[in-house]
């Protein structure tokens, strides 16, 4: 279904009286109705209602700087997949990806010193003194912060340096423009693998996020990046950044990520997963959330992003995104049973269509929720060989007046009675 931005009616109509921690004064019940959003679409996983929640919305409910950016302590070079290293201070780092053609930086780190004394010696350790190039280096936007390493390597390696031509002016090194008014995903192509990269501007106007391909044990699996952190602060930016977040969900749905990275680590739990990784290394990897897990982190960026608007704009009006989940009943699909279960964090979702196809044969069976948003097949495509068919449940999603539900699916293996196991 199409993600948009609509004006709809009020579900509340008084203000609130009460301030968020750092909002000057009372903000509109659209305000609190994301921030309650973003809460309910965390669910009940603790890295969501904890680390996500608090991060994805603090500029939001904050008027300060999250204090996570006074954290300056160097993070070792640590690899966090076959092909990804990250290195740098916990407060903003840098990913550098290693393909079969050479090195590639996101971000360049704070200024010539750290690209000199934490750059340079973490890309000699990956082979840069052996024969293996530094390709080029991509900064997220045009901050200091995220660019101020980018002369020196350039100087000193002749790299290109892109950058969203929104931020392209006044920069110390000569930019590579990425079009920052072409909103649709753009490809920038590296050895053995294609960057999918999107103009996001809001947090300032060169601002560009993605999704990266990196292998774990030989798999390829995908990362979903999102290039700005701070909200803006008026409301023409504010509705740019939340426009993003709605495109960069669409191309993480699309493209299937897997989880998410960010050059401020602490914002998307990405430097809870490195310190995970070094105490416990990469067999499980946590930056691997699932494609569900990872569509969730980002519809909560999306209401946090909402609220910052209503709390700018008292007019405000945006449906809420509501995470849905899609489970089948019993564990699991049987010869004789199709049922699944539609629910999200406002409850069940009643009265809706769900598809069970079988993946081996494409034979379905729509159903219809009831008021406990349970479906069930009356007639079962046959035959279903236990241990042997996959059947997937789908949620295609709904929207009422200021609500979306955002689709769902589940895939089990189907089993006999009694003997449920869980599918991919």
């Amino acid at each position: 279904m199409t993600l948009t931005i609509r004006r709809v009616a009020p579900v509340l109509v008084a203000l609130a009286a009460a301030a968020v921690c750092g909002a000057a004064g009372a903000q509109s019940a659209e305000y609190y109705r994301h921030l309650d959003a973003a809460t309910r679409n965390a669910g009940s996983d603790p890295f969501f209602t904890g680390t996500l929640r608090t991060q994805w919305c603090y500029t939001a409910e904050n008027s300060g700087a999250p204090p996570d950016l006074q954290d300056r302590a160097l993070e070792p070079l640590t690899q966090i997949f076959d092909d990804m290293w990250f290195v740098g201070p916990r407060w903003v780092s840098q990913y550098i990806i290693k393909t079969s053609g050479g090195m590639f930086l996101i971000d360049t780190l704070n200024n010539d010193t750290e690209a000199q004394t934490i750059t340079v010696p973490a890309l000699q350790q990956l082979g840069l003194n052996a024969g293996v190039p530094l390709l080029g280096a991509l900064p997220t936007h045009g901050h200091r912060d995220h660019h101020g390493g980018g002369a020196y390597l350039q100087t000193n390696f002749g790299i290109p340096i892109y950058l969203g031509s929104g931020d392209e002016a006044n920069k110390p090194f000569v930019v590579t423009p990425l079009d920052s008014a072409n909103l649709a995903p753009q490809i920038l192509p590296l050895p053995d693998r294609n960057l999918t990269l999107l103009s996001t501007p809001g947090h300032t106007p060169g601002t560009f996020s993605g999704v990266i391909p990196v292998h774990q044990d030989g798999v390829q699996y995908k990362l979903a990046f999102w290039g700005g952190t701070g909200m803006p602060n008026n409301v023409p930016a504010a509705l740019q950044y939340l426009d993003g977040t709605e495109r960069l969900y669409a191309l993480a749905r699309d493209q299937g990520a897997d989880g998410t990275m960010h050059t401020h680590p602490f914002v998307d739990g990405s430097l809870q997963h490195v310190d995970n990784i070094q105490a416990n290394g990469r067999a499980n990897n946590p930056f691997l959330l699932g494609k569900a897990q990872t569509l969730r982190s980002l519809a909560m960026l999306r209401e946090c992003a909402a609220a910052k608007v209503a709390q700018l704009d008292a007019t405000a009006l945006i449906p809420t995104w509501r995470v849905t989940r899609v489970e089948f009943e019993g564990g699991g699909p049987t010869p004789v049973s199709l049922s699944a279960r539609v629910t999200s964090g406002w409850g069940a979702v009643a009265g809706q269509q769900v598809t069970f196809s079988v993946n081996e044969t494409g034979a379905a069976c729509v159903a219809t929720t009831d008021a406990n948003g349970l479906a069930t097949c009356a007639t079962r495509p046959h035959p279903l060989r236990p241990g042997k068919d996959h059947v997937t449940v789908t949620y295609s999603g709904s929207a009422g007046l200021d609500y979306i539900d955002l689709a769902s699916s589940a895939t089990a293996v189907v089993t006999t009675p009694g003997r449920i196991r869980a599918g991919k």
